[in-house]
């Protein structure tokens, strides 16, 4: 690689990773390291599909590692000393934590830990370090409550208190070592090669096969989520490499929607019609999950104030993204 600045993704064959390595190829001339363990959520064909792959893939490198291990000196060498790291690599479906608290643990705390050292052993000319976080650190936000980055942090389940746990190590790093650490706390992201088991690929699968769609709680309880789409995260990230400040943490807003209106939106998208009351049967409320939060919610002030706002709107990028999704040669990503 050449001397133009790189950047480490980690997690990089994921569905936000690969979103991210999108944004870093059409914005920036940088090279790119992805190291991934290519889990059941990692894809490495989500890489080739993406626009600007051809034309630009000799500025990516790949090396597989699985940071629940320390990073070896062989790895250290493949990787070589880097500008920017951004650590998304995690382990993230709530429902799987509930039922097995361990790998994320062990992925999320201690993989960042492994990270972490890797960074204080051999990246001493390191810029900065983005630890990826959530909004659910935060635990549920009361309706008209938009949670601040001085929050204090209530994980309501083994996910999000994994990512909370993660986040402390981090900071601790940042202070202990001095190591140039930015925490990021995103909403429910969205886009394109999303793994079939979020909630937006789901519901997308269900309409187009005539089944019903699953919404947790009830017509009278609905969950609310802000949602955001990959690019304007990807944005965000670049932003941050001129503007961002160490030891800071920035909230990442994305847009209000209860997950009715969503399956309505998908709907109206894919059928012309909402699903109606009329068509009840089509779908199914499902109880709460346990430590299930009604809500969640950030407020965008700080990254506002830094300079930055996402440049998709929720309803361009989400209608688009339904359209891309039921094309015939795009169906694949739903049906893994």
């Amino acid at each position: 690689m050449d001397n133009k600045k790189t950047v480490l993704i980690t997690g990089m064959a994921g569905f936000i990773g690969h979103h991210i390595l999108e944004g870093v190829l059409k914005q920036t001339d940088w090279n790119v390291i992805g190291l991934d363990s290519l889990t059941y959520a990692g894809n490495l064909n989500k890489l080739t599909d993406i626009g600007p792959w051809e034309s630009q893939k000799h500025r990516v490198k790949f090396i597989w590692h699985d940071l629940k291990s320390p990073i070896s000196e062989t790895t250290n060498k493949m990787i070589g000393p880097v500008d920017y790291i951004w650590h998304l690599a995690a382990e993230s479906h709530i429902d799987k934590s509930l039922e097995d608290a361990i790998p994320f643990v062990t992925n999320n705390v201690l993989g960042t830990a492994n990270l972490l050292e890797h960074v204080k052993c051999h990246q001493p000319n390191l810029k900065k370090f983005i630890q990826f976080s959530t909004d659910e650190v935060y635990g549920a936000a009361p309706d008209g409550i938009f949670y601040t980055e001085d929050a204090h942090l209530r994980p309501s389940n083994p996910y999000s208190a994994s990512k909370a746990g993660a986040d402390m190590m981090a900071y601790s790093f940042a202070h202990a070592f001095g190591i140039p650490v930015i925490i990021t706390r995103c909403m429910n992201v969205f886009g394109e090669r999303q793994y079939p088991e979020k909630f937006i690929p789901k519901t997308v699968k269900a309409i187009l096969e005539n089944k019903k769609v699953i919404i947790h709680g009830s017509e009278s309880e609905l969950s609310s989520r802000c949602w955001i789409h990959a690019r304007n995260v990807a944005d965000f990230l670049i932003f941050l490499m001129d503007k961002g400040h160490s030891k800071e943490i920035y909230n990442i807003k994305g847009e209000e929607r209860n997950v009715l209106d969503l399956a309505n939106r998908i709907s109206q998208i894919i059928k012309g019609r909402p699903l109606l009351k009329d068509e009840i049967e089509y779908i199914e409320f499902h109880t709460a999950r346990p430590g299930h939060d009604k809500r969640y919610a950030l407020d965008g002030t700080k990254a506002k104030e830094l300079g930055w706002e996402a440049k998709l709107s929720f309803e361009e990028s989400f209608d688009k993204m339904i359209k891309w999704m039921v094309i015939d040669q795009n169906k694949r990503w739903i049906n893994l």
